[in-house]
């Protein structure tokens, strides 16, 4: 696997780095980077491993101290997290996809959402909330509506609707960059997502908090300075104060009241 060329390159792969490791602790119930080996330690005796512990060979990885893709390290830990590659690579809940992926085809995968919208509804009869069958702006009026709801119901958001979230804002960002669009929900919708201390808190406990929020705000920051479309339709000249809290430009509940939920 090539080496990053570029340093934002670099970054990211530190950052997939310390989310795998963190994410693989998580799983496996450990607290720190020590208790994760002795238990790495402890399933990897009957396949033979050399006690990896005492060579501190998981910290660097822990800190994210890589320069290329560390395609050893997962080849080993496959052997015990078959979902391995997977989860370095898409990242939780495919993060990395939804943050990062070109491919459009790929966020309406993450973001595309069918269910029933009446008891019994015959199985072959679901009906498409989110997804390229609808017109763009009814799945994110659909997605907002929804995710508003669970919000007040609630009061918090599984990191799953964060992902989906970016990935609907993501496609938003494509499509204004060759046919204006009107929607100003996708970026609210992954920022209700991101002030919920549920997402939070996980955000924090994979070691990426700060990076997700800086990257988010600050590509935010550039679409609202550099589409002029966009920024009329949120109708703010303060980008920054907008991109921190667009709520103070419009609440939840004002915005309840312009989508028409009751």
């Amino acid at each position: 696997m090539a080496r990053p060329r570029t340093t934002k390159e670099l970054h990211r792969l530190q950052i997939q780095t310390v989310a795998f490791m963190n994410a693989l602790r998580l799983r496996v119930g450990a607290h720190n980077p020590s208790q994760f080996s002795d238990w790495i330690n402890h399933v990897s005796e009957p396949l033979g491993w050399s006690d990896m512990k005492d060579s501190n060979k998981w910290y660097k990885y822990f800190r994210g101290n890589v320069s290329q893709v560390p395609v050893r390290m997962l080849r080993l830990l496959k052997e015990i997290f078959p979902d391995a590659s997977n989860l370095f690579y898409e990242g939780p809940e495919r993060l990395w996809d939804a943050m990062w992926t070109e491919d459009v085809r790929a966020l309406w995968h993450i973001c595309n959402f069918s269910g029933y919208e009446y008891k019994n509804q015959d199985e072959t009869e679901s009906t498409c909330f989110m997804g390229n069958a609808l017109k763009f702006g009814e799945t994110t009026y659909n997605f907002e509506c929804d995710l508003i709801l669970k919000f007040k119901i609630y009061g918090e958001i599984d990191f799953r609707l964060f992902t989906e979230s970016v990935a609907l804002y993501r496609i938003h960002k494509i499509i204004n960059e060759i046919h204006r669009t009107d929607e100003i929900g996708p970026y609210r919708c992954v920022k209700m997502c991101l002030d919920t201390q549920k997402v939070t808190n996980e955000l924090k406990a994979l070691g990426i908090y700060n990076f997700i929020h800086d990257e988010i705000i600050s590509t935010e920051i550039s679409r609202l300075n550099n589409e002029q479309c966009y920024r009329a339709s949120v109708g703010t000249n303060d980008v920054t104060s907008y991109a921190l809290d667009p709520f103070s430009h419009c609440s939840i509940t004002e915005r309840m009241e312009v989508l028409r939920i009751n």
